[in-house]
């Protein structure tokens, strides 16, 4: 019985420790590269991360910024005024 309960415990505390090491950050840096080595770009309306080639670019005060969807642009465009 006792070897069961070692057992258990030793499983436990693998099981915590691998989890532990697979926790990865939600936040990314801007410009991070994606999984296929592409630049990630932050929506500056839902401050999400998307893909640079399927970001929506939109040149605002000189400036590229990407959006994740027309929705977003649109909102962004009406609260820049």
């Amino acid at each position: 019985m006792r070897q069961i309960i070692v057992l258990i415990l030793l499983f436990l505390i693998i099981y915590t420790i691998r989890k532990s090491l697979q926790h990865s950050p939600s936040v990314k840096k801007e410009n991070s590269k994606g999984l296929a080595g592409e630049n990630m770009m932050k929506d500056p309306v839902c401050n999400i991360y998307i893909p640079e080639s399927d970001a929506v670019k939109e040149v605002i005060g000189g400036k590229t910024v990407y959006f994740c969807s027309n929705k977003c642009l649109e909102k962004f465009k009406n609260l820049s005024g």
